[in-house]
């Protein structure tokens, strides 16, 4: 644990990473700012953040976005079904979204929102701020090989992670303090691990590699390393990994004013 963060009370930009799975975790941290006052006043996001940080831009508290992703992670899951023929599918997210969110552009949201993908033509990170937000999601989310890139006025998009898995940067120009939370450590090498697993270590390692930097333009940084132990396709572990935000948030603000 690192030393307490003394934050005061108001509201602050936020970057949320992906981390697949992980991703839960990010409902926990904000659930633990909520409670000493603090919230979002902007978020840029990738990945699995980027849906998160969807339902809190739309207007939803913490707690409200908390029960939809207790309330849908079974069907969250349901994507993995086909992981061993290297295929998979965002047609739940995508529903769930379309059922949930009640802003279908970033105009219309509530808060600033900022998306990151990559550019799958050029290996390029694009920002989405304007325009259609689902899609934007989808694109953010989609990891090369395991889901098609998904395509946005003729260019195809993948996971945000490969241009950057923290991405601070949209929010430099007009923001001078900032909350980063990062979700997706890597865990220590372990020479008995498996295909899969090593499948997963090498991905952690190509998208993390420029969060230091990221995470040094951040005025706050949080990054639970207990979400070690868990998986980015352990979508099933939703409570396990939400309480693991909440409470490693929870002491770093223990010192703050309430």
């Amino acid at each position: 644990m690192k030393q307490p963060y003394t934050i005061p009370e108001g509201r602050y930009p936020f970057v949320l990473s992906g981390g697949g799975a992980r991703g839960y975790a990010h409902l926990g941290v904000l659930k633990a700012f909520e409670e000493r006052n603090i919230f979002p006043e902007a978020i840029a996001a990738t990945s699995s953040g980027s849906i998160i940080a969807a339902f809190i831009c739309d207007g939803y508290s913490a707690d409200e976005a908390y029960a939809i992703a207790r309330q849908n992670k079974m069907e969250l899951s349901m994507q993995l079904k086909n992981w061993p023929a290297g295929i998979m599918s965002l047609k739940s997210v995508e529903d769930l979204l379309k059922r949930y969110l009640r802003s279908t552009t970033f105009e219309q949201m509530r808060l600033p929102f900022h998306i990151t993908a990559t550019n799958f033509q050029n290996g390029q990170r694009a920002v989405f701020s304007k325009g259609p937000v689902i899609p934007a999601i989808l694109a953010a989310s989609s990891i090369p090989i395991l889901l098609p890139p998904v395509e946005i006025e003729g260019i195809p998009y993948v996971d945000g992670g490969l241009s950057g898995n923290l991405p601070v940067e949209p929010l430099l120009p007009d923001y001078e303090q900032i909350i980063g939370v990062h979700v997706n450590p890597i865990a220590p090498w372990n020479a008995a691990a498996g295909i899969r697993a090593n499948v997963e270590r090498t991905l952690n390692m190509a998208i993390n590699a420029p969060v230091a930097a990221s995470a040094g333009l951040c005025t706050w940084y949080i990054e639970p390393r207990a979400l070690l132990e868990y998986r980015v396709f352990d979508f099933k572990k939703f409570e396990a990994i939400y309480n693991i935000g909440l409470e490693y948030t929870r002491g770093l603000l223990q010192t703050a004013p309430v």
